[in-house]
C-alpha cells in the first residue's frame, strides 16, 4: 500500500479489519480499486464491494448489517485495545514491521504488545502440537542455542513444539515473538496465558485478529504466513505429513525465505513431514550451526554466530568459542569421570534446564560431549 495513506485514520484502518468477509487480499484489492480505507469502510455501496470482490451472498449480507455500526464498533475496538496496552500498527506506520510489507497480502493492520525492533535476525521454530519428548528436547535446545547468539525466535504460541520453543528462547536469556491464531482477548491456548505475558515484556506478542476473535480452525494457515513472513528461516522440528507447520513451510518458501527440518527416526510419523521436506531439499538441521550457516551472508554480521574455525580442535588442544554456558556444562562433566543422568546435570547447573539442554547441544556438535543411552552425559577425553 503506498505511502500516500499514511495520514489516514487508524478508526478507518480498524473498521477495514472488522468488516465481515473482507481478508486482507481483499482489502488490499479494495484499497488498489477506491484509494480511500475510509470510503471502503464506509461509504463505497456494498453492491459496489460486491462487484469488485466478487463476495458472495453470506458476506454481502453481513455488510450490509454491520455497516450502520461500523464505526462505532471500530472506535470501540480502540478504546479497548489502548486500556489493554495493546499498539494497533497499520500498513502506513512506521512501526509496521518491513519483513511483513514484503509478503503477498500483508495484514492491514497488526495487534501488538511488547516491541519488534529492525535489524534483527529472527528464525521461526514450529512443529507439531503433539510432540514427542525427543522433539520438546530438541525444539528448547535450538530456541536457547538461538537466543544465546542473539536471534530472536518467532513461533505461534501453541501447544508442543511452539511452547518449547518460546521457552527455550526465553530461558536462554533471549527474546521470542508469538504470532497468535486469535484475538488478544481470547488466547489460545488459555494455558499458555502466563507465557504470554512474558512474551510481551520480553519480546513481542502479534495478531492479525479483532480482540474477540475465537481461535477458529481456519485462522491458524493464515496465520502461518506471518511466521514465516518475519523470519529469514522456518525451522520445522517435529511435523507429520499433514501438519499444519508444513504449510509454514510453503509460505516460507513462496515468501524466498530458507526451510529447514530436523529429522527424526525413521519410524516415527511425527517426524514424516520433515522427512519429507529434507527429501525436497530442506537444509537438515542437527544442531544450532546448522541454521546460523544456511542464512544469508546479509545476516551474518547480526548474530554471534563462533567463526567457522572455533569447532572442534584435533588432539588434546582446548576448544575455544564455547558459550559461557557451554564451559559451564563442560566442567561440571570433567568433575565426573562416570556418565551423568540428565537430571544429575540440572541439578548441578547454575541455570535451568533450557540452557542446560542448549549447551548440551552445542557441546555434543563440538564432538567435546558424548550422549550415551538412557539420557546419560559424558565428556570425552582430551576435549
Amino acid at each position: 500500500m503506498s505511502s500516500r495513506l499514511g495520514s489516514e485514520k487508524l478508526e478507518d484502518w480498524v473498521a477495514l479489519s472488522l468488516m465481515p468477509g473482507l481478508g486482507p487480499g481483499s482489502i488490499r484489492r479494495a484499497i488498489a480499486r477506491f484509494g480511500d480505507p475510509g470510503d471502503v469502510a464506509h461509504r463505497v455501496p456494498v453492491p459496489e464491494l460486491r462487484a469488485v470482490l466478487g463476495l458472495r451472498d453470506p458476506a454481502v449480507s453481513a455488510l450490509a448489517a454491520i455497516r450502520p455500526n461500523l464505526r462505532r464498533l471500530a472506535e470501540n475496538e480502540i478504546r479497548r485495545a489502548e486500556r489493554h496496552g495493546i499498539a494497533l500498527v497499520t500498513s502506513p506506520d512506521p512501526r509496521y514491521p518491513a519483513a511483513l510489507a514484503e509478503i503477498p497480502d500483508p495484514p492491514p493492520i497488526l495487534y501488538m504488545r511488547g516491541r519488534l525492533d529492525e535489524g534483527i535476525v529472527r528464525v521461526a521454530i514450529v512443529g507439531s502440537r503433539r510432540a514427542s519428548a525427543y522433539g520438546r528436547r530438541v525444539a528448547v535446545g535450538l530456541a536457547a542455542g538461538l537466543a544465546a547468539r542473539g536471534v530472536e525466535v518467532v513461533s505461534g504460541g501453541a501447544r508442543g513444539i511452539d511452547t518449547c520453543a518460546h521457552r527455550g528462547a526465553l530461558e536462554g536469556e533471549g527474546r521470542t515473538v508469538a504470532v497468535l491464531g486469535s484475538g488478544f482477548l481470547d488466547p489460545y491456548p488459555p494455558e499458555n496465558v502466563a507465557l504470554f505475558e512474558e512474551i510481551a515484556e520480553r519480546g513481542a506478542l502479534l495478531g492479525e485478529f479483532p480482540l474477540d476473535a475465537p481461535p477458529r480452525a481456519e485462522n491458524f494457515p493464515r496465520r502461518n504466513r506471518l511466521l514465516s513472513g518475519l523470519s529469514a528461516a522456518v525451522v520445522v522440528v517435529e511435523a507429520a505429513l499433514r501438519s499444519g507447520s508444513l504449510t509454514t513451510a510453503a509460505h516460507a518458501l513462496d515468501q524466498g525465505r530458507e526451510v529447514m527440518a530436523v529429522p527424526g527416526p525413521v519410524s516415527s510419523d511425527q517426524s514424516a513431514g520433515c522427512h519429507r521436506l529434507i527429501q525436497q531439499g530442506a537444509r537438515l538441521v542437527q544442531r544450532v550451526e546448522d541454521v546460523l550457516e544456511e542464512l544469508s551472508p546479509m545476516y551474518a554480521a547480526a548474530v554471534g554466530a563462533p567463526p567457522p574455525d572455533l569447532s572442534t580442535l584435533p588432539g588434546s588442544r582446548p576448544l575455544r568459542g564455547l558459550t559461557p554456558d557451554e564451559e559451564a556444562i563442560l566442567a561440571l562433566l570433567r568433575d565426573d569421570p562416570e556418565p551423568v543422568h540428565l537430571e544429575g546435570i540440572v541439578e548441578s547447573a547454575p541455570f535451568g534446564v533450557a540452557r542446560v539442554q542448549a549447551a548440551l547441544f552445542g557441546l555434543e556438535a563440538r564432538s567435546a560431549v558424548e550422549q550415551l543411552p538412557g539420557g546419560y552425559y559424558l565428556a570425552r577425553s582430551g576435549k
